[in-house]
Formats: structure tokens, sequence, C-alpha cells
């Protein structure tokens, strides 16, 4: 993709930008923790809880669920599930507190996707949406 001129810029423009500001970002953390003495010397390994790789583990199952499952169940469904089982599960949060998170965040993305920016969501076997 072209990077183009400043004052036309072309579909790489943005991507490049972004990614060498992520980049710097990194090699300063890298640099910053690398030199803080204090930070090598923490005890314990990279997980800070003794089960930690089990939530991961469940969010990444999660993620694939959705990738499947978003053209078959539709957008704004799949969302709400996707949500509520990270929320409830994974996060171990209270069912009142989860649904109405995942209410609130599969509609409200579904009005900014949809109905704000125009992008063509999946509408799924139960057709909402």
């Amino acid at each position: 993709m072209e990077i183009g001129p400043l004052d036309g810029p072309g579909p790489g423009f943005f991507p490049t930008i972004i990614g060498g500001v992520l980049s710097l970002l990194s090699l300063a953390l890298f640099l910053t923790t690398s030199w803080d003495e204090n930070q090598l010397s923490v005890k314990g390994g990279f997980w800070k809880e003794q089960r930690s790789w089990v939530k991961v583990s469940l969010s990444l199952f999660s993620l694939v669920f959705y990738l499947i499952a978003l053209n078959y169940l539709g957008y704004i469904l799949t969302t709400f599930l996707f949500i509520l089982y990270l929320l409830k599960f994974v996060g171990k949060r209270g069912w009142g507190g989860s649904l109405l998170i995942a209410i609130i965040a599969s509609l409200g993305s579904f009005a900014v996707f949809k109905t704000a920016l125009g992008v063509l969501l999946p509408r799924g076997l139960i057709n909402m949406g």
C-alpha cells in the first residue's frame, strides 16, 4: 500500500504512522523495564495468579466462537453472548451486571457501527439488525 505525500496520503499512510508510534512506544517500554532493576527482581512468573492461563484460554476460545458464530447468529446476538460469557464466566461477575453490560455493549456497538458509520454487519439466522 502506498504511503503517498502528506497533502494526499495513500491507504498505507495511517497504518505506517500507527505502526511506527507503537514500535517506538514498545521500544521505550522495553528499555525502561530492562534498566529498572526492581522490575527484574520481582518474584513470580509471567502469570500473576496461579490459574491465569485458564482465563486466557477461555478468552481465546470465546474469540474463536465469536468468529465462527458471527455469520450464523448475527452481530447483535453473537456480541451479546460473547460479552456475557466474558463477564459472567471468565470475569466471575454477577448475572445482573453481566446481562446489563452485554445488552448495552451489543446494542450500543451495533448502533455505532450500523447507524453512525454505515458498516454492513451480519444479520444471522434470526435476522436481527
